[in-house]
């Protein structure tokens, strides 16, 4: 008979603990089912922004007339000619680099992570008829997955005048580069750093 008594004791503490974790359960369960809630509008994603906005008049640039002014959520202001387009920006806080050549490579190198396939097409040193040297880098590049994703050439000029780089970034679809080619390295040679030259 006391097998008996003690057998039933151990069972309701047994059944007291096993109560008592299937409430916390079902509490924890409740919890967490109240901190997931599904959003029905979803948002776009934003495109990626290497660097910032660029603040006019700090670069004078001169664009080709066929090229209208536009604006997005990542640009405050750029250039676009049928699949063309120009898009001025300004690394104020970029790390230390001895040349405009070492930060085109290294923005190159950044390039190569966020595109889906990129093959480097060559690089030189433009002269603006100025003080500033232009260092180039022009490259073919696609975006995304599958068959659909569009191939793009771009030609990006690079100049600093230590304080910041500027990056004149011309692409357009690599079936139409060739014409567009010519005018943007025009676009590359007008540029001209207007800080300090008042």
């Amino acid at each position: 008979m006391d097998a008996v008594r003690s057998f039933c004791l151990t069972t309701k503490k047994e059944c007291e603990v096993l109560k008592k974790l299937i409430l916390v359960s079902v509490l924890f369960l409740l919890l967490l089912s109240g901190c997931t809630t599904a959003e029905t509008d979803s948002q776009p994603e934003e495109p990626i922004m290497m660097y910032q906005k660029l603040a006019l008049p700090d670069l004078i640039i001169s664009i080709p007339e066929n090229y209208q002014t536009t604006s997005s959520k990542a640009y405050e202001e750029y250039y676009i000619c049928e699949d063309a387009s120009i898009i001025i920006t300004e690394d104020t806080a970029q790390p230390y680099y001895s040349s405009a050549y070492d930060y085109a490579v290294s923005a190159l190198n950044e390039y190569e992570k966020i595109t889906s396939s990129l093959e480097f097409l060559g690089n030189e040193t433009l002269d603006s008829g100025c003080d500033y040297k232009i260092q180039t880098m022009e490259f073919n590049y696609t975006l995304g997955e599958g068959e659909q994703r569009p191939a793009l050439t771009c030609l990006v000029g690079y100049l600093t005048d230590s304080a910041s780089m500027y990056i004149i970034t011309c692409k357009s679809n690599t079936e139409t580069y060739s014409s567009h080619r010519e005018e943007f390295r025009q676009v590359l040679q007008s540029a001209v750093i207007a800080r300090g030259k008042e």
